[in-house]
C-alpha cells in the first residue's frame, strides 16, 4: 500500500519498510515520538503499536520480529481524528458505500492495547461531504487508477482507514472488506438490496448501477467481548438474554458463541455485538445499550462508551 501511496502521490504518512530488526532499529532512529510500528500484513486488527517512547518502539518492533520472515512498518504519528470511508468498485467506477467510525482500543476513553474493534457507528459525520469527495479525489479514485495501470485492477470492497489532520484526509490502511464492526453499521442503514450492486462489480458493470440508499438514520454497535480479550480470552462463559435483547428492538450479531446442550457460550475474544438505530447518535447508543443491558454475560465485558466523540459534538 505504502509503494502504491508513492507512485500515485496519495496522502499518506512517512514510513520505513523494514525485513529485519536491526534494519527496524536503524529506521527508529529517524523518527520523532509518538511513532507508529505496524506488522506488515493481517493482524486481526492488533497488529499496530503507537509507541509514546523509543524503547516502547524497539518493544514493539522486537516482538515482531521474534520469528524469522517478519516484516514491519514504522510510521510517523498523525494527528487527528479517524474515520473509515468505504467504496465499491469494479476496477474502473467507483460506488460510495458508506463511512464508519471504529473503536480500536480496549478501554473506554480510547486506551489500552488495540483490538479488532470495540464498536463503531455510521455515518461518520466527522468525515464531513467536502472531506469525503477530497477522500475520494485524492486517495481512492487515484488508488484504483494506479492499481488498473499497474495491470492488476481491484474489484470488490475498499475500506479506506482514513486520519482526519489539519492539512486533510491522508491514508493510514485499506482493508478489502466491509470490516468488523463497522459492517454491522452499515448493513443496518443499508436501504436497499445489496446483491445487484455485488453482481455489478463481479460483472463490471457498476458505472450502469444508481447510488446505494440508506436509511436517514444514525445505526451504532457495541461489542460484548469475553474477558481476557485481546489478550487469551476466557472460554466457555454462559450468555443468556439473546432473544431479550432482540426484543428490545436491537440487532444482535454473534461471532465468538458456541451452541451446547446448555445454551449459548463464549467461544472467542469478541462474542457479540449488539446494533441500535435512531434518529441521533445519541438514539441509536440508547438501543444499542438497551439491548446490551438485557444480556447476562458474566464473563464478557464492553465499552460503556461507543460514539462518545460523535456525541460530545452533538450534545447528545
Amino acid at each position: 500500500t505504502k509503494a502504491l501511496c508513492d507512485g500515485a502521490q496519495i496522502p499518506t504518512a512517512r514510513y520505513a519498510h523494514v525485513t529485519s530488526l536491526d534494519a527496524g532499529l536503524g529506521a527508529l532512529a529517524r523518527f520523532g515520538v509518538p511513532v507508529v510500528v505496524k506488522a506488515d500484513g493481517l493482524a486481526a486488527g492488533k497488529g499496530v503499536t503507537v509507541a509514546t517512547t523509543h524503547d516502547e518502539a524497539e518493544a514493539a518492533l522486537r516482538d515482531l520480529f521474534t520469528d524469522a520472515g517478519g516484516e514491519a512498518v514504522i510510521e510517523e504519528f498523525l494527528e487527528g481524528e479517524e474515520a473509515s470511508l468505504f467504496v465499491l468498485t469494479d476496477g474502473k467506477a467507483i460506488l460510495p458505500f458508506g463511512s464508519a467510525q471504529d473503536h480500536k482500543r480496549v478501554g473506554e476513553g480510547d486506551t489500552g492495547p488495540n483490538t479488532g474493534g470495540m464498536g463503531a457507528y455510521s455515518p461518520a459525520r466527522v468525515l464531513t461531504p467536502e472531506l469525503e469527495r477530497r477522500a475520494l479525489d485524492e486517495i481512492v479514485r487515484p488508488t484504483v487508477a494506479a492499481m488498473a495501470a499497474a495491470g492488476t485492477p481491484f474489484s470488490g470492497v475498499l475500506y479506506a482507514g482514513l486520519m482526519l489532520t489539519a492539512d486533510g484526509p491522508k491514508l493510514i490502511e485499506y482493508n478489502a472488506r466491509f470490516g468488523d464492526p463497522e459492517c454491522q453499521v452499515l448493513m443496518a442503514r443499508l436501504d436497499c438490496d445489496l446483491v445487484p450492486i455485488l453482481l455489478a462489480v463481479a460483472r463490471g458493470t457498476l458505472a450502469d448501477h444508481g447510488a446505494a440508499q440508506w436509511r436517514d438514520a444514525v445505526a451504532l454497535t457495541v461489542v460484548l467481548a469475553a474477558n481476557g480479550y485481546p489478550g487469551t480470552p476466557e472460554a466457555g462463559g454462559a450468555i443468556d438474554g439473546i432473544a431479550d435483547a432482540e426484543a428490545t428492538g436491537a440487532i444482535v450479531f454473534q461471532a465468538g458463541t458456541r451452541a451446547t446442550d446448555s445454551g449459548i457460550v463464549a467461544a472467542g475474544g469478541r462474542v457479540l455485538a449488539v446494533t441500535g438505530l435512531g434518529d441521533t447518535i445519541g438514539t441509536a447508543r440508547d438501543a444499542a445499550y438497551r439491548g446490551v443491558d438485557a444480556i447476562a454475560f458474566p464473563t464478557g465485558f464492553c465499552r460503556r462508551d461507543i460514539g462518545w466523540r460523535e456525541i460530545a459534538r452533538a450534545g447528545d
